[in-house]
């Protein structure tokens, strides 16, 4: 009998363990996992108080832009200026041919001369009239003249008087036709009304243009105007003085500063938008109008700002959201879904909310993490190499 009941303990004592060889072997593989840590980067949550901004966009306009036509009908002789040339007020644009104006001036000025001349003698009989008057009014007085003397002489006088009037409106109705024709000399040459750059040139030499027909546009362009669409109910944040920056793709990296000028009062009912109107300065005409901007209005106020390195925020596609991971005091890594304040390329980046200040965030190996990962911080070199 003991030979038979040692060989089933034997037996008994070998099952059991196979069977817990076994059962170490077949051990989940996230429960082994489970027991070792992600080493990865931190870096610290900086807070700091930054300016309130507004992102828009638009596009530049010229500030002042004009069709400028001539004041006279001729035929075009001269266009000293052509596109993208800079002219100063007063500069000539174009020139017509002026041999009728000037005839027609020298003309009037011969008018002017012979009127002028008129008055003079009509002013001098005048004055002999008045004397002649004056003295047989004084015979009269002594009996010396008879009335009828004395009256012709007074009535002469009158007459004279009347002369001098009508010599004198003679006179200056061919002033203001001498007048005219100054201008219309003056009309054969169309100047520039102020300084600006030449847009385009609608004619040629040769040409025969009339006072409807524009000749050249002339921009000008410093400062420029930035004309911004700003959606409706952003219309509390903005008034008139406020900062702008804007950039152009033109000059990548290059920012251009102006002060909201125009605040447009009334919303458009179909796009519930308005627009805002801001002048740039551009003193070496690089902006051009039809240029389209990104721009940033200031809105003269601070608030606090939450930043993380740009290799701390994941996006997720899939929900088209960003998220970070929070290293919790116990070692753990905490997901929060954090809002940034602009997609861009900016480092580091600026978080709206989802995290604190002073907290830390992982900057390296996020793939590996998920909600509630024992993780360890290692230095930057050691991260790298874990991860290869």
């Amino acid at each position: 009998m003991m030979p038979r009941l040692s060989a089933a303990l034997c037996l008994t004592c070998l099952l059991a363990v196979t069977l817990a060889s076994g059962c170490n072997h077949n051990q989940p593989p996230a429960l082994a996992s489970s027991r070792t840590s992600v080493a990865v980067t931190v870096a610290p949550v900086v807070a700091s108080d930054v300016p309130v901004t507004l992102d828009a966009t638009g596009g530049f306009a010229a500030a002042e832009s004009s069709d400028v036509a001539p004041e006279a009908s001729g035929r075009i002789v001269e266009t000293p200026v052509d596109v993208g040339r800079f002219v100063k007020r007063g500069d000539v644009l174009v020139r017509l041919r002026g041999v009728d104006a000037n005839l027609r001036l020298d003309e009037v000025e011969a008018t002017v001369r012979r009127a002028e001349a008129n008055v003079r003698l009509a002013e001098s009989q005048n004055t002999l009239a008045q004397t002649t008057a004056q003295r047989y009014a004084n015979l009269l007085a002594t009996g010396d003249v008879s009335r009828t003397v004395a009256d012709q002489a007074r009535t002469q006088a009158e007459t004279q008087q009347q002369t001098v009037v009508t010599a004198r409106a003679s006179l200056a109705e061919a002033q203001a036709q001498q007048a005219l024709a100054q201008k219309a000399v003056g009309d054969v040459v169309v100047t520039a009304p102020f300084s600006g750059f030449i847009s385009a040139r609608q004619v040629s030499v040769g040409e025969y243009v009339q006072p409807s027909n524009p000749v050249v546009t002339l921009v000008q362009i410093d400062p420029i105007r930035l004309q911004m669409v700003i959606p409706g109910v952003q219309a509390g944040r903005l008034s008139a003085g406020q900062q702008v920056s804007a950039s152009v793709d033109a000059f990548p990296g290059r920012t251009f500063t102006g002060v909201v000028t125009a605040v447009n009062p009334a919303v458009d009912p179909q796009s519930r938008s308005f627009t805002v109107e801001a002048r740039v300065k551009n003193p070496d005409a690089m902006l051009k109008p039809g240029m389209f901007a990104v721009a940033t209005i200031n809105q003269g106020r601070l608030e606090r700002a939450y930043f993380v390195p740009k290799m701390a925020v994941a996006e997720d596609v899939n929900t088209d959201s960003y998220r970070v991971f929070v290293i919790d005091q116990s070692g753990h890594a905490r997901l929060r879904v954090v809002q940034i304040a602009a997609r861009g390329t900016s480092d580091p980046v600026r978080l709206v909310e989802g995290v604190k200040e002073g907290e830390r965030v992982a900057t390296s190996r996020l793939a590996d993490l998920y909600d509630g990962a024992a993780v360890s911080v290692a230095a930057p070199k050691e991260a790298r190499a874990e991860t290869r």
